[in-house]
């Protein structure tokens, strides 16, 4: 923790920028793996309509990254400032407050997908011929696997916060290479042919749950050498905080769903 508490304390701010910045910037790019991948594998099946149903359901997943950043970037830059201020002891309850933050609206967005997925994918622009496949990769890869990855991606934006920006970088990384592994096994060798799109979908969710368990395995090793905490006794004293994280994560939530958004109105138009 020492090292890491130079970042913040003593390090010149060009070098703190580039050791926690880099890593930061890696690991976004990494998120785009996923997609990336699930669409490389997908295009392999040479069906126009499977690519065209992954290209619709990945919108409505990228808003993962909506509610990962309200609440990661949110008490990401909370803790950074608590830690700043010598305030150990709050940082346990913003740290709390975001994890469970992050459960709670995760939960409710993966609800509402699986309760209007049908007419939220043909506004979007879905025929009969992809809704099936548009479909079953939402139901996987985010009524499913909705908590998973935006854990995942929260925990990551608290680990940096504390200066362990390899640590989250690592993780991230380690989700795209299952990922990229998880694909061509899952679409054609486990599911049957047809199946493709769903083998995908099942996938990325579970290179997400690794993902996760990653960054639990991570903060059990690191009690007691770390000031970041996941127990829920800190909640109810975290959530007057709750304001500040929400205010601060909340422009870049905003920019990912106006992303969204702008993708929707496209594959709309297109369709």
């Amino acid at each position: 923790m020492h090292e890491n508490k130079a970042v913040f304390e003593t390090m010149p701010v060009p070098r703190a920028l580039a050791k926690l910045a880099v890593p930061t910037i890696i690991s976004q790019l990494i998120t785009m793996i996923y997609n990336l991948a699930d669409t490389f594998f997908i295009g392999r099946t040479n069906d126009p309509d499977k690519v065209a149903a992954a290209t619709l359901a990945f919108v409505l997943f990228f808003l993962l990254n909506a509610i990962a950043n309200l609440f990661g970037v949110g008490g990401g830059s909370l803790i950074s400032r608590l830690m700043g201020r010598q305030q150990h002891g709050e940082v346990k309850k913003v740290c709390a407050v975001s994890f469970y933050g992050t459960i709670l609206v995760s939960l409710i967005y993966s609800l509402c997908i699986w309760l209007f997925m049908d007419p939220l994918l043909r506004l979007m622009g879905a025929s009969d011929a992809t809704i099936g496949y548009a479909s079953g990769y939402l139901f996987w890869a985010v009524v499913v696997g909705a908590v998973p990855t935006t854990l995942s991606m929260t925990l990551a934006h608290l680990l940096r916060s504390e200066g362990y920006a390899k640590q989250a970088s690592l993780g991230l990384g380690m989700g795209g290479v299952i990922n990229i592994v998880l694909d061509p096994l899952f679409m054609f060798v486990l599911m049957e042919p047809g199946k493709e799109v769903t083998g995908a979908a099942i996938a990325t969710m579970l290179s997400n749950v690794i993902t996760l368990l990653y960054f639990l395995v991570l903060f059990l090793r690191m009690r007691g050498r770390s000031i970041l905490s996941l127990s829920p006794r800190h909640l109810p004293a975290g959530l007057p905080y709750l304001g500040q994280v929400l205010m601060v994560g909340f422009p870049t939530a905003l920019g990912n769903l106006l992303a969204s958004l702008s993708n929707m109105a496209v594959n709309r138009l297109v369709a």
